[in-house]
Formats: C-alpha cells, structure tokens, sequence
C-alpha cells in the first residue's frame, strides 16, 4: 500500500511541470481629463460658433488583464477593458475590447473585440500612430482617428473592430502585427433569408489588415495594407456607408537625438459606388515632430492633409452640404507635454481642423485649445 502511494506521490510532482498553475491577473485603467475649448468658422457665415470652457473625459477604461503559465513556453492570456465616463455620473459606458489568446513562441494570436491596445495590436492605426500624440490619441488633441469614415481628425484608420482573430509575431526583427474581422457574428437561419435586405448570409464585411514594422537604430520605417472585402453588399450596390475598399499607407520615424520626425503616406481606394467626380481614391499625408526640452517635457507638433473623395455621395432627405462633391480635410496642431512621472502627464495644445468643400470652396475651421491631466494605474 505504502508503495502505492509513493508511486502516486512521484506521478504528480512528475505530472506537476505539464500542467503549470503560475497565473497573473491585473486590474489597471485610466483616467484621463480634458478642459477644452472648441469653436468654429465658416467662410460662407452660418457656421460661426463660440464655446465656453468644458470638463470633457478624455477615453478613461478600466480593464483587468491575466496570464497564465500553461508550460512548454506557452501561456494563456486574457483581458477586459470598459469604458468608463469619468467628467459625470454615466460610469461605464460599453466595452472597449475583450479577448481570448495564446502565447509562444511562434508569437501572440488571440480572438474577440479587440483595438490597438490588446496583445495582438490594430496593425494599420498602431503603426500610424507613429506620427505621435501628447494624449495617446484620446481627447480634443487626439492626431489619429479611429474610423474610417469619421472627421475629427485627418488621419483616419480602423481600430476596434468585434469578431475578429490578431495575430502578431517578430521575424528577423520585424514586428509583424495581422488582423482579420467579420461584421457579423450570428449564424443562424435569418441569415439565409434572400428576401429581406442586409440579411443574406453573404451580405457581411470581412477586413483584413497586415502591417510590417522595423526598427534599426534611430530609425523605424513600416508599411501597411488592409483590404475590405462587402461581398454582396458591394456587388448588389446595397452598401453606402462603407467607402474604403483597400487601403496602403507607409511610415517612418527618425530619432535625430535633440528631435524625432515621423511621416505618413497613404492611399485609399474605394468602392466604385463612392466615386465622386471619377475620384476612386483619397491620399493621406502627414507630418510630425517631437523635440524634448527637459529629460520629461517637450513640443509636439504635427500638420496632416487628406481627401475625403468618398464623402460626395450623400443619399437621403438632408445631405450634408459640406460633403457634396468630397472635401479636403487638414489638420495641424502644436502641444507642450509634462510629465510628473512615468504615469502621470499633463499638457497643453491647440488643434485646427479645417474642412473645404471640393465643388464650391465652402470652407469650415474647428478650433479646439484644450488643457489635459493623464494618469494611467
């Protein structure tokens, strides 16, 4: 009996190692607040308006996050992040992402909502995000969208996307970052319905980004590709609202020591149905630069243009008359940033948005000065 039990004893701690119990759970967010204020001009009257100074939340989450030892190089990772309004009483206010994944060493792939704040990253919006931000991109002064349609900012990609698969790895000291995303996650027999618009079960958009980032020295160049694939949708002409078919775009960043440059460069194409005037492209530039004046303060300035070909079809009863014929958007900002810690930061800025009308030259400028208080835990 005895020697049962010690062989018992030794197929465990044997068995031990296999299935490895070591799991790290953390709770972390952010709160972050704005005092801002926003004006705009029109050069054709009716769009003057002043504000006054307003406590705005400035993407505030709280999320928890975990790993878990699973052995043989492999873990387990986890994470949910909400939304949280911190400028009143609304508390949470939706989910920012959740996923599930597994980590090796043949890289990270995970499964879920996600944006460019999990594991696996949102490959086209991290990588343009290299042009820089005083606020990590939340907030009035925030330099790239997380549309691909939206105006507050000129520079504009994809970042939270549901029902999606990431993946990321490192090869020969690239970075590479992979995404693909369905719009729809329900399989069931109302997707087969032929009759009913919107619901055939091909009638779904499936995107797939890559991005390709590589760091040498001083020097950290990219590029990205990402391809929006509306099956019936664009083959019927039923869908009008998403513009973007594919979209390239190239990066690069220079550490001169005193200053850092960064650059963008890119190019959407778009569905036929979007074309404005035989427009079947928009092009997106952008410029930056940091320069430290302290070991933890500094300048960021940042001047980005770009076309917005696909906004000239408007359908309904009241088209917005800023987007007949497309517009050109342009975006330019200068900002001071001080940092208390490495969690703590607080800044100063002013932002333009200026939006011009391609067919009439009706111009509108958006003017944001905003104060900011960021502390990350």
């Amino acid at each position: 009996m005895n020697k049962k039990l010690v062989a018992a004893a030794l197929g465990l701690a044997f068995a031990a190692p296999v299935f490895a119990d070591s799991s790290n759970v953390t709770l972390y967010g952010r709160i972050h607040q704005t005092l801002d204020h926003q004006s705009t001009s029109a050069n054709q009257g009716g769009g003057d308006q002043g504000g006054n100074f307003v406590v705005e939340d400035a993407s505030s989450r709280l999320g928890v996050r975990g790993v878990e030892d699973l052995g043989g190089g492999l873990s387990a990772i986890f994470a949910y992040e909400f939304a949280v309004s911190t400028d009143d009483t609304a508390g949470f206010t939706g989910a920012r992402h959740a996923y599930l994944g597994l980590k090796g060493a043949y890289g990270t792939a995970v499964i879920g909502s996600q944006d460019g704040g999990n594991d696996s990253q949102a490959p086209l919006y991290n990588q343009a995000s290299l042009v820089g931000s005083v606020s990590n991109n939340g907030g009035p002064l925030t330099t790239v969208g997380s549309t691909t349609t939206g105006l507050g900012q000129a520079i504009t990609r994809e970042q939270r996307v549901s029902n999606s698969i990431g993946y990321t790895t490192t090869i020969a000291g690239v970075q590479i970052n992979a995404r693909h995303a369905l719009s729809g996650g329900v399989n069931d027999a109302a997707n087969n319905d032929l009759a009913a618009v919107g619901d055939e079960k091909e009638n779904d958009t499936r995107s797939t980004e890559i991005a390709a980032t590589y760091k040498i020295g001083a020097l950290t160049i990219g590029g990205g590709y990402q391809n929006i694939d509306a099956q019936q949708r664009t083959q019927n002409g039923l869908n009008l609202t998403n513009n973007v078919e594919s979209v390239i775009q190239g990066v690069a960043s220079y550490n001169f020591g005193s200053f850092t440059v960064s650059g963008l460069i890119a190019q959407k194409d778009l569905f036929r149905a979007n074309q404005v005037n035989g427009e079947d492209s928009n092009t997106e530039y952008a410029l930056s630069a940091t320069m430290p004046l302290t070991g933890n303060s500094g300048i960021f300035g940042m001047y980005a243009d770009a076309e917005r070909n696909d906004l000239g079809l408007t359908t309904g009863a009241n088209p917005d008359p800023v987007a007949v014929g497309g517009e050109d958007v342009s975006q330019v900002q200068i900002a001071y940033y001080y940092d208390f810690s490495k969690r703590t930061r607080t800044y100063v800025g002013f932002n333009r948005l200026t939006r011009e009308e391609k067919a009439t030259g009706f111009e509108e400028d958006q003017d944001n000065f905003t104060i900011g208080l960021r502390h990350n835990f």
